[in-house]
């Protein structure tokens, strides 16, 4: 598994899609907490798939699902691509990283600030007392918890 981040451009959604097929995931990075959520939920998917405890019918879902901690795919597609430009983290899960970096612009995207802080306690149900008892810079923590939950919850 190969994580990258940067931008892509997408005109149809399907269609970019369709050229990865299961070989790459494309989360928002802007519902990322940081890179280890990426790989915390990618790591979980793909046990769930192995064992047989998956939601998705595909792969790339299941890992969208894991990184919004849903069982709600329209929840999770939050997550995923849109059209026009898109700031993405990519789970790279086969052997398709040349073509990944085909169409993905390399640059940090994982910036935390205020309006992804104030995104991520929304999405993820991240009270403000939460947030006091283990500061800001914890956020991430507690994200990767919802992961967790969710998975022990399935």
């Amino acid at each position: 598994m190969k994580i990258l981040q940067g931008v892509v451009r997408v005109e149809d959604i399907s269609r970019f899609l369709e050229r990865f097929g299961n070989c790459a995931t494309f989360l928002n990075a802007d519902y990322l907490a940081d890179k280890e959520h990426a790989e915390l939920a990618a790591k979980k998917a793909i046990s769930a798939w192995k064992e047989g405890r998956n939601v998705a019918r595909t792969l790339p879902v299941e890992i969208m699902l894991y990184a919004a901690a849903t069982r709600q795919i329209n929840r999770a597609i939050e997550i995923g691509l849109k059209e026009g430009e898109n700031r993405v983290v990519v789970v790279v899960l086969g052997d398709c990283v040349e073509e990944v970096k085909d169409v993905l612009e390399e640059k940090e995207v994982l910036v935390m600030d205020e309006e992804k802080i104030k995104r991520l306690k929304e999405f993820f149900n991240i009270t403000d007392e939460e947030l006091k008892i283990v500061g800001v810079e914890k956020l991430p923590l507690l994200i990767r918890e919802r992961v967790i939950l969710f998975d022990l919850s399935k």
